[in-house]
């Protein structure tokens, strides 16, 4: 008799698999309801440092049909992510919808308004070297043609502004050793549209005065970080101005201004140079890392 339950236990679980498989191989009717899966993933970051996207693992979501309307029953505020995840839901072949996928750090800055398609930026309280603020998203329209599987990587909405100094020995030999640092920054934004990648809303934003990163590894050979921040900008490439500060432990910081730093959404700003124990020389460079495989 056990025999005979596990055998029929057996023959049920084959059939299980074989229906979910051919869930993705059947021919589907217009207007049919099929199953669409969405392989999620943000870029994947092979060397320790900053932005290597292991803070971002809540996943929202929110799904519009072809009129632009945002449909409730499918929205979702509390999925997970660690770097991969994959969405199931049931939606109506011959139908053209849009998904948005907003992945960030449990209790992130970030208000997201899936009916009006916004996001926005709490800088209340913000603190520099925050890897906490780090964040990715994507908005993917697609038509519905039967039972399918949709890719989708996510995107950093931010450039990552880095500032870095090689003469931290030096100073410490000079008697000065600096523990926080802080950026203000000009013309960075509050506000994104999810759906067109626009930005709005232009702010002067304080990052303020926290610790130092520590065991990170600086994008440029040779140089340490002094202050890390993500910052929402436009796609298209433009400048901002940058004040950064970095003290001892309680005392007055010291200040360097930086004008027209070139930022662009998605893409890395490095501004290094011997900043700790002199008054010139330092380089400013864009590059597309975030953009690369």
């Amino acid at each position: 008799m056990m025999k005979k339950v596990l055998m029929g236990m057996s023959a049920m679980a084959m059939l299980l698999s074989t229906s979910c498989k051919d869930d993705f191989n059947m021919e589907y009717k217009v207007g049919e309801e099929a199953p669409v899966a969405f392989s999620i993933s943000t870029p994947e970051i092979q060397t320790r440092a900053y932005s290597d996207g292991a803070t971002a693992t809540v996943l929202q979501y929110a799904v519009y049909n072809s009129k632009g309307e945002l449909l409730p029953n499918l929205t979702v505020t509390d999925g997970t992510i660690n770097g991969s995840t994959t969405v199931e839901m049931t939606l109506t072949t011959g139908n053209t919808y849009s998904v948005v996928f907003w992945a960030a750090a449990e209790g992130a800055p970030y208000t997201l308004d899936f009916a009006n398609k916004a996001m926005s930026v709490n800088y209340d309280a913000a603190l520099s070297n925050d890897e906490g603020r780090d964040a990715f998203y994507k908005w993917h329209t697609f038509t519905v043609t039967g039972a399918q599987q949709e890719t989708v990587e996510l995107r950093r909405p931010f450039a990552q502004l880095n500032v870095g100094t090689n003469d931290y020995a030096e100073a410490k030999d000079a008697g000065y050793e600096p523990k926080y640092s802080s950026v203000k920054v000009k013309n960075i934004y509050k506000t994104l549209n999810l759906e067109s990648g626009a930005v709005s809303d232009p702010m002067e934003v304080t990052f303020g005065m926290n610790d130092i990163p520590q065991g990170e590894v600086f994008p440029v050979t040779g140089y340490d970080y002094l202050a890390m921040n993500y910052l929402l900008v436009p796609t298209a490439k433009g400048v901002i101005e940058i004040e950064f500060n970095y003290s001892e432990e309680a005392a007055t910081p010291k200040t360097r201004i930086v004008g027209s730093v070139p930022v662009q959404r998605n893409y890395r700003t490095n501004v290094y140079g011997q900043l700790l124990t002199s008054k010139v020389g330092f380089s400013v460079i864009i590059n597309p890392e975030f953009e690369e495989p």
